[in-house]
């Protein structure tokens, strides 16, 4: 797998890093084997003239920007910039300028692709995103999970009088946009998910044009293989290149915190094996995306943290780059990140956590120290003894013996003051890395509720043993 690119992607639509952090973590990277950086902006990039209200309030400046794309290059790491182009539009249908070009006017996921200003939309935005990043060699248009394709009235009027399915209008959009970058930019080899693809029938692929045109990157993030069983077969009679794309966080949870490194150890074995058995089948695997995905949607809450999954980040990549999973592989990104002993393969078995230190290790061991501190916090709230004499009712009834709240709260107190402590350590460990925003979001979603509720029972135990 040594020709093979391996691009470690950055997901930026949640909590994005400080740029100094970017300079501590790429030679990490480099030295693991990565050799480029899918970079996923979503409302991060500063759009300007009438795209301007699209980004974040929080976006990074042309010059943050200028020095990523710098230390980069510095690292060795190639530029993919990803601008999606009909699907997961969420951060600009959300806004009423933008809501025209829905394809559902209630829901902010897919714009309409029989809207003229869809397509000019989708260029001015990957025009400004391209006039960022002079000399790259390629582009990523996504265009994944498309959920509401041809049931808006222009779509079904458009789809009756050209004979068209959900399925073509989605292809015809597509294409034009490719036609947009080929005509704008000729030496830029554009990439798209193969989701949509996935399901499409031979000829209809075939007809499409767009085998000549863009290069699909497969992506499967499970620890078992699930793909059709043709997929690579019908794929080679259309696209003569290929892309793969593994994980190596931000796949097993919407809201999970803390990484399964053996989980996704397992992915990149499979992907190991079907490149193997499948590869020959086409002029050229292009390269694996180790996607890292920090939320599932615009609107989801933030999901694994990216210095908590740098351990998992590097065993990825180097098994990749060895081509299997070993005991040097293990070894050695565990010493890389200055791990006393090797690094715990599953959290979620509560072995101890070796000491460690590398970019953003506090977090790491902190969301681990969260984890197993959670797991208390449940087992508390659902322990027998609480929801027989502590419940709801028998609050509201004041109808409560001492001899049972007393212990409850002796134990609440315990890990009340144990998720003040972490939420201290973790505010500061988050502040290192991240921005305000980040770090409030955070600790807001995970933590404080955990908070607020030891401190509602303890505050009605105490009305109760007042009681007595």
């Amino acid at each position: 797998m040594e020709d093979m690119q391996r691009l470690v992607h950055l997901d930026l639509k949640g909590a994005p890093p400080k740029v100094e952090y970017y300079e501590k973590i790429f030679p990490l990277m480099r030295k693991w084997g990565a050799t480029g950086l899918l970079i996923e902006y979503e409302d991060m990039f500063p759009y300007w003239g009438p795209l301007s209200e699209i980004s974040s309030e929080h976006t990074y400046s042309l010059e943050c920007i200028a020095s990523i794309l710098r230390l980069a290059e510095e690292n060795c790491l190639a530029v993919i910039p990803l601008v999606q182009s009909i699907g997961h539009f969420e951060f600009v249908l959300k806004h009423d300028k933008f809501k025209s070009i829905r394809e559902v006017p209630n829901y902010p996921m897919a714009l309409c692709p029989s809207n003229e200003d869809s397509l000019l939309i989708v260029c001015m935005m990957i025009d400004q995103v391209m006039e960022v990043h002079p000399g790259i060699r390629f582009f990523h248009i996504g265009a994944d999970e498309v959920y509401h394709l041809g049931v808006c009235e222009k779509c079904k009027s458009r789809m009756s009088e050209e004979n068209l399915s959900p399925q073509q209008l989605f292809l015809i959009h597509v294409k034009a946009v490719l036609a947009h970058m080929k005509s704008a930019y000729p030496t830029i080899t554009c990439i798209m998910w193969d989701d949509m693809l996935r399901h499409a029938e031979l000829p209809v692929l075939i007809s499409s044009g767009l085998g000549d045109m863009v290069e699909p990157m497969i992506w499967h993030y499970l620890s078992n293989f699930q793909l059709p069983i043709d997929i690579f077969e019908k794929y080679s009679k259309v696209f003569p290149n290929i892309w793969i794309a593994s994980a190596f966080k931000g796949a097993t949870g919407a809201n999970a915190y803390v990484t399964n490194i053996a989980y996704h150890i397992d992915n990149h074995i499979v992907w190991l094996n079907v490149m193997a058995r499948e590869g020959s089948k086409f002029k050229k695997i292009q390269g694996c995306a180790v996607t890292g995905w920090q939320r599932y949607d615009h609107y989801a809450v933030l999901c694994e943290l990216f210095p908590q999954a740098l351990p998992s980040l590097g065993i990825c990549l180097l098994t990749l780059q060895q081509g299997s999973f070993t005991a040097e592989v293990h070894t050695t990104v565990s010493q890389d990140l200055k791990f006393l002993s090797l690094i715990p393969l599953n959290p979620y078995q509560r072995s101890p956590v070796p000491p460690c230190q590398f970019p953003g290790s506090d977090i790491y061991t902190n969301m681990i120290a969260y984890l197993y501190l959670s797991t208390n916090y449940e087992e508390f709230v659902n322990d027998e003894r609480v929801l027989t004499w502590m419940n709801d009712y028998m609050m509201e009834k004041r109808f409560s013996n001492p001899v049972h709240i007393e212990p409850i709260l002796a134990q609440c107190s315990i890990i009340l003051d144990s998720f003040r402590k972490i939420h201290s350590q973790l505010e500061a460990s988050l502040k290192e890395v991240f921005y305000t925003h980040t770090v409030e979001e955070w600790l807001k979603v995970f933590v404080e509720p955990k908070i607020k509720r030891m401190s509602d029972v303890i505050e009605k135990g105490k009305v109760q043993l007042g009681n007595q």
